[in-house]
């Protein structure tokens, strides 16, 4: 989960012309959709803000759905969080915890825009489809990064696994924080990451 600096717009690394365009595309795309949602945004109206064609569009990506897909990527990003090299499980917990809640001020910002995207997708089985691999391919990298800080033995299922319950865990406080931030507090956030590795489980298992 890599932790998100950028709050908008959404930028591509400073490249070629290719790039730029691609850059000035998905910010066309993320003004747009962040103004009708996903489901009313054309392409055509995603060109005229970028002062382009379509042909531009699918000159850099497939159809409309690659060019959503791709801004969603971009401005929803993993969180990744700071690590303490030899630290207990429940230091590294706590650290995904505090990840999370310097995040979320500016997750919020894209809440709307990323909760458009998960409507747009329950309609669009093809999409859904893509989303899937694409985030099996992220929990096999992150689970191969996890291991490196945390022993596999002290994880409560594989690692694997465990990156899709984190991934599940965090959009949902999150969603939930931003809509009853006074309810889902900072200290909620991170008790509930913290209580996947209490301190007592460790007692249990010594005895």
């Amino acid at each position: 989960m890599r932790k998100v600096h950028k709050s908008s717009p959404v930028r591509a690394k400073v490249g070629g012309k290719r790039e730029r365009t691609r850059a000035r595309l998905m910010e066309a795309a993320s003004q747009v959709i962040g103004e009708k949602g996903f489901h009313e945004t054309t392409l055509d109206e995603v060109a005229a803000r970028a002062g382009m064609t379509r042909g531009a569009i699918y000159g850099n990506f497939k159809n409309r759905e690659d060019l959503f897909l791709e801004v969603v990527r971009l401005r929803w990003e993993p969180i990744v969080p700071d690590f303490k090299p030899g630290g207990t499980f429940r230091e590294q917990m706590r650290a995904i915890g505090r990840a999370v809640v310097a995040a979320a001020p500016v997750r919020q910002k894209s809440a709307v825009g990323a909760l458009s995207f998960q409507l747009f997708a329950l309609t669009h089985p093809d999409m859904r489809e893509r989303i899937s691999k694409q985030n099996a391919e992220i929990y096999r990298r992150m689970a191969a990064g996890l291991v490196q800080f945390i022993s596999v033995d002290e994880l409560p299922m594989p690692a694997e696994r465990f990156m899709r319950v984190l991934h599940a865990l965090t959009d949902g406080l999150l969603f939930t924080r931003f809509l009853t931030p006074d309810l889902i507090t900072e200290e909620v956030i991170l008790s509930a990451f913290e209580m996947i590795a209490p301190e007592t489980r460790t007692r249990r298992g010594k005895r």
